[in-house]
């Protein structure tokens, strides 16, 4: 974490310096004591290098009277002379005193006091006698002191901001006023917005701001004017609620210490693309920040006991943090409308602590990016901070007695093991659909489903909206859908919340998630027309024990499928004969495809050795002549990619009185 750097004022902009208003008059008994102090004051405000506006010295202008109001608008300090009592100082302490600028008096010694009814300002007497110069020291020492303690309070910048956006605000609506001379709709339905924004800004008193989230940008550049402040910050990228950081050039100027990056998980296995366009704009903001630290994190590595300080009501997971100011903001639901999202900034010491707890929760589970990264390299950070594709030998055991290790980052482990693992689901998704409507099209009755060994849903999730989609035209006519009953089985308890929840609502409106192992656990008194699973045949069959494994299994099958219908299975196969291909051939490209997608060699050559079953597995070739024996015929064998133990095979039991075997008994 870094310290923004402090204004440095010989470079600052004038737009940005303090401004003042300086007015004074001859009309005094000591003239050469008056130029005495005068000097004085320029040459503290020229040493903190204020814009001095001098109006005595502009005397020729012809309007005087829009110049000097003019000129007060613009200003941040006024100082005035009020030994003479002349009469303009009454209109610019009265305006100051409006615009609540602040005001320094400077009196001779001697002179008369000023009406009680000035308000108060803050007066210095300066010595009657030019040659006093003890006196003058102590006039010099006192308003350096002044000037001191305004810096510190009503002069800071955030004041001297805040008081300008105030006057701009204001000559908007006066130009407003200034168009319409008589009554006007127009006005009123400003009237209207100008009581709404003061309402909102009434509502959070003086510790909460609530603004449109399209304000967040020029809220959060605004803070860079503000000296010593440290900044961190959470982007929700899972989230479009900040759509600017989805922009190559996103308008966020502010220096921050250090800022966490939250992504959806999937990008690093699914949409390299996307956070390939994310890298690149992270290296540039390390390039134009100093001292910039940026962390990268999902969601699923955030400790599930840390909380965000709106709790349910955040809109993300976004958090702006000033330890310092104990301040903290995000985005929530607005309490008047449970559809609009509104920002949020608060300060208060308790919450902020809160928050504080919260973003460094965030910032345990993410991993540094560092320029120099790329995609693989920031992948491989993130696999080894977590342990992703890490294979635990204890695993081997049955799958429902693993630990939680393996259960809540399976979709992550499993995109590790075997880097094509969107396409083998996806031909399996489509080779399952394909058989459904060729069952549909020679029965013309709805087609009832067995998915065996859901897992987290990733297979199911993919069938659900073709199913959808394929029924909504029957529905519509009151026809029978393409679909009947579709029941998916684990044996896993914790694969099964884990679907059930990710599925969502899908789950209780068309699949039958039943905990139950197969076969022991799957009732075979029901028949079903397709039959499939992804990642299960090498699990379910053992190699080691013969080709009876395999007619087991395929017997198991045909008592609960229906003639004529279908088995889809995509898993690790073994290598054909045929293929000129060895299984250690076959393992290393394996293991080095593990690697080149952001596996270590360790976690590669672990995965690979403790998985002699999916090395070792039964064959195309061996299932087909197995399949065979029982009455199927194989239909359709489909390679994933360029590894050449990933398929899809697609087998068909004839349908009754073509001469099919018959199908075992129970």
């Amino acid at each position: 974490m870094s310290h923004a750097p402090a204004p440095n004022r010989k470079a600052g902009r004038a737009l940005d310096r303090t401004r003042v208003f300086l007015a004074w008059s001859q009309q005094v008994s000591e003239e050469s004591a008056l130029n005495k102090a005068l000097d004085m004051v320029r040459k503290q405000l020229g040493e903190r290098e204020y814009v001095v506006y001098d109006w005595s010295q502009q005397q020729h202008i012809r309007n005087i009277g829009a110049e000097i109001e003019n000129q007060l608008h613009q200003c941040d300090l006024v100082i005035l002379e009020g030994s003479s009592g002349r009469p303009n100082l009454a209109f610019e302490v009265g305006f100051a005193r409006r615009a609540d600028i602040p005001v320094i008096i400077l009196k001779q010694e001697g002179t008369d006091a000023l009406p009680e009814d000035f308000g108060a300002p803050k007066y210095l007497q300066y010595p009657k006698d030019a040659s006093w110069e003890a006196n003058f020291k102590r006039f010099e020492a006192d308003l350096r002191r002044l000037l001191d303690t305004l810096e510190s309070g009503v002069l800071s910048p955030g004041h001297r901001d805040l008081r300008r956006a105030r006057a701009e605000f204001h000559h908007c609506v006066q130009q407003i006023l200034d168009t319409y001379p008589g009554d006007h709709a127009h006005l009123h339905l400003m009237d209207g917005l100008l009581k709404a924004m003061a309402g909102g800004i009434r509502e959070g008193g003086q510790s909460i701001i609530t603004a449109h989230p399209d304000y967040y940008v020029r809220m959060f550049n605004a803070l860079q004017k503000r000296a010593g402040v440290r900044v961190k910050a959470i982007a929700d990228l899972t989230d479009d609620i900040e759509p600017f950081w989805r922009s190559s050039k996103p308008d966020l100027t502010t220096p921050v210490g250090e800022r966490v990056f939250l992504v959806d998980w999937r990008l690093f296995f699914e949409r390299e693309a996307e956070l390939s366009r994310y890298i690149d704009t992270w290296r540039k903001e390390l390039l134009r920040h100093k001292d910039y630290k940026i962390f990268v994190a999902t969601k699923d590595d955030i400790d599930p006991r840390a909380r965000h300080p709106f709790s349910t009501e955040t809109v993300g997971l976004n958090l702006l943090l000033i330890e310092d100011d104990a301040t903290f903001g995000g985005y929530r639901r607005s309490r008047d409308s449970g559809e609009q999202e509104v920002f949020i900034v608060e300060h208060d010491e308790h919450r902020c602590e809160n928050a504080r707890v919260f973003y460094n929760a965030v910032v345990e589970g993410a991993v540094r990016f560092e320029s120099a990264d790329d995609f693989v390299t920031l992948k491989r950070k993130w696999l080894g901070k977590h342990r992703i594709g890490q294979w635990d030998l204890a695993w081997n055991q049955q799958t429902e007695r693993r630990p939680p290790a393996y259960f809540d980052r399976y979709d992550q482990h499993v995109r590790c093991w075997i880097p094509l693992y969107n396409e083998l689901i996806s031909e399996c998704a489509a080779a399952v659909a394909r058989e459904i409507l060729h069952i549909r099209q020679g029965t013309g009755k709805p087609v009832d489903l067995l998915e065996i060994g859901h897992g987290t849903g990733s297979l199911t999730a993919l069938i659900l909206p073709w199913i959808k989609h394929l029924s909504e035209p029957s529905e519509a006519l009151g026809d029978l859908p393409p679909v009947g009953h579709y029941y998916a089985v684990d044996r896993a308890e914790q694969m099964h919340n884990i679907a059930r929840e990710y599925l969502g609502d899908d789950v209780n409106a068309r699949v039958h998630l039943l905990k139950q192992i197969a076969w022991q656990g799957v009732r075979d008194d029901l028949r079903h027309d397709v039959i499939f699973g992804s990642l299960v045949t090498h699990f379910m069959l053992d190699r080691d024990a013969g080709r009876a494994s395999a007619d087991t299994f395929f017997k198991e099958c045909l008592r609960r499928l229906r003639p004529g219908g279908s088995l889809v299975f995509s898993d690790s196969f073994g290598i054909d004969e045929s293929s000129g291909m060895t299984s250690e051939d076959a393992a290393r490209q394996w293991r080095d495809a593990m690697i080149a997608h952001g596996l270590t060699d360790d976690y590669a050559n672990g995965f690979i050795s403790g998985n002699p079953d999916m090395i070792g597995a039964f064959s195309c070739e061996e299932l087909r002549e197995v399949a065979a024996e029982n009455g199927l015929v194989p239909v359709g064998e489909r390679s994933i990619g360029s590894m050449p133990f990933f398929k899809v095979m697609a087998f068909r039991c004839p349908a009754q009185g073509t001469g099919a075997a018959a199908v075992p008994a129970t």
